[in-house]
C-alpha cells in the first residue's frame, strides 16, 4: 500500500476525516453538514487533491472506506454535474474557494423535472442533499474563476440517478413545438 495516510496528508482535515473512518453504517446527513460547518479548510489545505478536468469537474478522491468517500471536486468555468438526486447516500459538501450555483428541481406530473430554484453558494457554503433531492451543481463564474468544493458521500455514490428536463434537447425546434406558426 504504502503513501501517507490522509490524516497526515490533510491535517485541516484530520477530524474529519477521524470521524468518517469510524463510520460503520451511512452517515447522517446533519451531522455531515454540521462537521462541514465547522471545518476551517481552504484550497491550500487540499492542493494535493486538487485536479481539475478538461472536458468538464473532476472529482478527486481525498479518502474513502466502504461507509464514505471524501472528495475534493474541480469546476473550471462552465463545468456542471448532470441534474440528479442522491438516493439511499448522504450527500453534504462545501465550497471551498470560488463561487457555485446550485439548480433545484422538482418533479412535474409528466415526469419531466423543472427548476424550482437557483442558489448562490459562495465560499463557506454548506449543502446538505437528502435521498430525494433534485440538483445540478455549476460553476457559473466567468472563464477565470474556478471553483474547489469538499464533498462527502456517505457510502460512496456508485451510480447516479439523473435526470433530463427537456425532452426535446436534441431535436430540430420546430419539432418541439407544437403551436400555430
Amino acid at each position: 500500500m504504502g503513501g501517507t495516510p490522509p490524516r497526515e496528508k490533510f491535517p485541516a482535515l484530520a477530524t474529519l476525516i477521524g470521524y468518517l473512518d469510524g463510520l460503520q453504517d451511512r452517515a447522517c446527513l446533519e451531522t455531515l453538514a454540521k462537521l462541514l460547518g465547522e471545518l476551517r479548510v481552504a484550497r491550500a489545505d487540499i492542493a494535493a487533491s486538487c485536479v481539475f478536468g478538461v472536458k468538464g469537474y473532476r472529482r478527486n478522491t481525498i479518502s474513502r472506506s466502504p461507509w464514505y468517500e471524501l472528495l475534493a471536486n474541480c469546476w473550471h468555468s462552465g463545468h456542471r454535474t448532470p441534474i440528479h438526486d442522491h438516493r439511499g447516500v448522504s450527500c453534504a459538501f462545501k465550497v471551498v474557494e470560488g463561487t457555485g450555483t446550485e439548480i433545484r428541481f422538482r418533479e412535474t406530473p409528466s415526469g419531466l423535472v423543472c427548476p424550482s430554484e437557483t442558489v448562490t453558494m459562495p465560499v463557506g457554503y454548506v449543502c446538505a442533499a437528502a435521498d430525494n433531492d433534485i440538483h445540478q451543481v455549476a460553476n457559473m463564474e466567468a472563464a477565470d474563476q474556478d471553483l474547489v468544493t469538499l464533498h462527502i458521500y456517505s457510502p460512496p455514490i456508485t451510480k447516479m440517478h439523473t435526470y433530463e428536463w427537456g425532452a426535446c434537447s436534441t431535436a430540430e425546434a420546430g419539432d418541439c413545438y407544437d403551436g400555430p406558426c
